[in-house]
């Protein structure tokens, strides 16, 4: 099976796929001027802060989950490691630099252009620095447990794509190296007439972590379809899926529900917005600042940005998680722990799982002598009495996904990136549509039918008129989205 990230692509197509070509040369490091020091354009707030770094005020994210309260207490993961088991982690960035300890490369070198965990995507740097960034150093952005250590450990890459043999032993190194956490922002997809028990290796590496004593965090998916992915959906791990800034379910995520009862929940992921500058809805953070992948150009901060996805709920769980585990809980206390507080107070509902993650109430409430240690339902994951899904075939799905832009970069190239992730064989009609305002006449910006032969996932263009892009360049309050049809689905493709 194959496996890409979660988060800025839609996740994995369950075919073999066969790697080839070499790594061209690569740029793997960056002097300190590659990065921004400075605050995001609109401003800063008025009034005191609980930490400097000036991006924090647009991390909406931490508010949600309210991890400054657990802060305030001197609960902020000091001693704790967080496995990233992703595309690496961006080893000279400053805002995470300084908690970095010794990591591990599980892909194969020949189709790399750096050596050893160095991130040439973007995105395990994007989630290292939302589970643990440095925080109060007048820099950047904070991280969740901001005092908690990082363990890079690359099996995605350069492209975000992997196996399940480099993720399992991504697992294996993490967990015999004293990770105490292990995120997992990446998984594939389900197929109908398999249900989530196809993937019995994956669930093995899990359940061989746990047994390790490690907490394995992991991102639902983003198919907006009624279960977890794996490894989310494995028994021992914790299946999250993501929360916009309004708190509620964002469109795009997997429901937080597993066949296995694993333990389900919710954390901030964004709202997913098209363009770059309307951002500010999504979830703010370290990435690599490789010119070529920087998802909106850069901007004016160099080495940050804003990405949407249960990749980036995962990493607010995995931090909360090492605040925990810093505070002596083991990782069967952790779970019951994270199931108890979180804001459902300890009821599942197949929507929100158990609620969304909540560290100032885990912090405070949880304790390695007062908290009982997390009992599976019947073998499997969920709260006693049930709480995760049911076992049999995942549902028909069809999703598709667009790559965020700048207007001026669409302008010019005159051409959006759409993924499509399918459960079966279709063809799917795409037709990007724009509005002068948000509320003006949508007009066809171009249009585009793409054929999927068996299920799976496909990357095409869809190519604008040049008079789409005439509007773009004319006016910065034109909105933009693609409609897609076909199998018997229909919606509004959401950006990642």
């Amino acid at each position: 099976m194959r496996i890409v990230t979660g988060a800025t692509t839609a996740l994995a197509v369950l075919l073999t796929l066969a790697l080839a070509g070499t790594a061209s040369a690569a740029t793997c490091s960056f002097p300190a001027s590659a990065y921004s020091t400075g605050a995001p354009a609109i401003g800063l707030p008025s009034g005191p802060q609980p930490v400097n770094d000036p991006i924090f005020f647009q991390q909406w994210g931490l508010d949600q989950i309210k991890a400054p309260a657990a802060w305030t207490r001197g609960d902020r993961g000091a001693g704790a490691t967080i496995a990233i088991v992703d595309t690496g982690v961006d080893l000279v960035h400053p805002d995470l630099q300084a908690h970095l300890v010794p990591g591990a490369d599980k892909t194969e070198q020949e189709f790399q252009g750096c050596a050893g965990p160095q991130d040439e995507d973007g995105h395990g740097t994007h989630v290292a620095g939302i589970a643990a960034a440095v925080a109060n150093n007048g820099i950047g952005v904070a991280g969740t447990a901001p005092d908690a250590s990082i363990m890079p450990v690359r099996v995605l890459n350069d492209a975000g794509e992997g196996t399940d043999d480099e993720v399992i032993a991504g697992i294996k190194h993490a967990a015999d190296n004293g990770a105490d956490v292990i995120n997992l922002s990446l998984g594939g997809l389900q197929v109908v007439g398999q249900t989530p028990q196809f993937n019995e290796e994956m669930a093995n590496a899990v359940d061989d972590a746990y047994a390790k004593g490690a907490v394995v965090v992991a991102a639902a998916g983003n198919e907006s379809i009624p279960l977890c992915s794996y490894p989310a959906a494995a028994a021992k791990a914790i299946c999250v899926a993501a929360t916009d800034v309004r708190g509620m379910p964002a469109a795009y995520s997997n429901f937080p529900n597993s066949s296995e009862d694993s333990v389900g929940v919710r954390a901030p992921g964004g709202s997913g917005s098209f363009f770059c500058e309307d951002g500010e809805e999504d979830v703010w953070s370290t990435y690599w600042p490789e010119p070529e992948k920087e998802s909106c150009e850069g901007g004016d901060l160099k080495g940050y940005d804003t990405l949407a996805g249960s990749s980036m709920s995962s990493p607010h769980v995995a931090g909360v998680a090492a605040l925990l585990s810093a505070k002596g809980l083991s990782n069967a206390q952790i779970l019951e722990c994270i199931r108890t507080t979180s804001s459902n107070a300890g009821e599942f509902d197949p929507v929100m799982g158990y609620g969304i993650v909540d560290a100032d109430n885990a912090t405070s409430t949880c304790s390695p002598e007062s908290t009982p240690a997390f009992v599976p339902a019947g073998g499997g994951g969920g709260a006693p009495g049930g709480g995760g899904g049911t076992a049999g075939p995942a549902p028909d799905f069809l999703t598709v996904t667009v790559k965020r832009a700048s207007r001026k970069r669409l302008a010019r190239r005159r051409k959006v990136l759409v993924t499509i992730s399918s459960s079966k064989a279709v063809q799917v009609k795409l037709r990007a549509v724009m509005r002068r305002a948000p509320k003006a006449k949508a007009r066809s910006a171009g249009r585009r039918t793409v054929t999927l032969k068996q299920a799976g996932q496909r990357r095409a263009f869809v190519r604008i008129t040049r008079k789409a892009a005439k509007r773009l360049r004319r006016s910065r309050r034109a909105t933009f989205q693609v409609r897609y049809r076909g199998g018997g689905h229909r919606g509004t493709a959401t950006p990642r």
